[in-house]
């Protein structure tokens, strides 16, 4: 017999195995989220933003502070709104509340003035290491 048939020839367990993975797959691709996110779409044309852009937009804004030597920004859509979480690399005099008060404002900032999104949800600010003091000459 071709080997292309051996798959009639399954136990149960094979066949429910089987059926559980494509089952786990169709899920994947049900539940991924957009590469893009459409900010506006009307009688002139269509604006969207992808999800790359998006954090790094968001990325750009926090590595302007002196205090924060890196970020990595993290966005997903629960609940229609849009839920922010930044993980940054700080420096050692770096004052954290006053980081994360402006980090707060200005990525709503980013969303309703730059963006047109109100729906904006929670900004949850980790600190996830410390860099050595920039050199500088």
């Amino acid at each position: 017999m071709p080997v292309w048939t051996d798959f009639l020839h399954l136990t149960a367990f094979q066949a429910v195995l089987l059926w559980c993975v494509l089952a786990l797959v169709a899920l994947f691709i049900l539940v991924r989220q957009p590469r893009t996110l459409v900010i506006s779409n009307g009688d002139k044309g269509r604006l969207e933003i992808s999800r790359h852009a998006l954090h790094r937009l968001v990325e750009t804004c926090c590595e302007q502070l002196k205090g924060v030597a890196s970020a990595r920004a993290t966005i997903t859509r629960r609940k229609g709104k849009f839920e922010t979480i930044i993980h940054l690399r700080v420096r050692p005099n770096a004052k954290l509340d006053a980081i994360q008060g402006y980090l707060t404002q200005e990525v709503g900032d980013i969303y309703r003035q730059n963006l047109g999104i109100d729906a904006v949800g929670r900004v949850e600010i980790k600190v996830v290491g410390v860099a050595p003091e920039a050199t500088s000459f």
